[in-house]
């Protein structure tokens, strides 16, 4: 019976390819380099194979390495929307922020409901100096994924910064319900209070936290510092 060379390649290459994702899961990440790019000398044209060397070279701060495979895969699969994500996520690392921003722009257009792509992006936002784009791009990573309370932090520090403390209280009295044995929400609530000129309701809050946390040093050293 002739052997079907076509599969054989096939499966050959994503032998590599699996063996990459385990060094790369150990963080071995030459090792998985090494893996990754057999699979692509087998079958060049995958482009899965290329983004997932592209996230080793990342992983070890090889930034132009990471963008060249990054781009192979968009060129093979313009429309896979990780494949835009993770490019601007390198673009970003190299303060090139107008096309990271033009490849965030593109996976939020790809996959509208991907909270990480709104955050990423209002981080991005962020660095540009444009405040109110990254609040925006927050509270719409907080309304997609309302149980992931990075997002709800991170809010919280772009509402600091834009100094619009009663919605940065909303957010810790939010946590604060969500997560009551998290100190640092307790010490966040208590800085929002604090520049409200709510010194009293401020010890409040981390003493209240203290009731939940007992002896944490955090918070006894922001109550001592208040």
């Amino acid at each position: 019976m002739p052997v079907d060379i076509h599969i054989d390649k096939a499966d050959q290459a994503d032998d590599h390819n699996e063996r990459g994702i385990s060094f790369f899961n150990l963080q071995r990440y030459p090792d998985a380099i090494k893996e990754f790019t057999r699979a692509i000398k087998i079958i060049e044209n995958d482009p899965d194979y290329h983004y997932n060397r592209g996230l080793a070279y990342y992983s070890m701060k090889m930034l132009e390495q990471a963008i060249k495979d990054y781009g192979r895969a968009i060129e093979l699969m313009p429309d896979h929307a990780d494949y835009h994500n993770a490019i601007a996520s390198a673009y970003e690392d190299l303060a090139e922020f107008q096309k990271s921003l033009d490849h965030f722009n593109r996976a939020v257009s790809l996959e509208g409901d991907v909270p990480d792509y709104f955050y990423n992006r209002g981080n991005l936002y962020s660095k540009m100096g444009d405040h109110e784009a990254a609040l925006r791009d927050f509270s719409r990573a907080v309304e997609l994924n309302n149980a992931d309370l990075i997002f709800l932090y991170r809010r919280y520090e772009m509402e600091m910064e834009m100094e619009r403390y009663e919605d940065a209280l909303a957010d810790m009295d939010t946590a604060i319900s969500l997560v009551p044995s998290n100190p640092y929400y307790y010490i966040g609530k208590a800085e929002v209070l604090r520049r409200m000129g709510r010194k009293d309701d401020a010890r409040g809050a981390l003493e209240n936290g203290l009731s939940v946390v007992p002896d944490n040093p955090d918070l006894l050293r922001a109550l001592e510092n208040l």
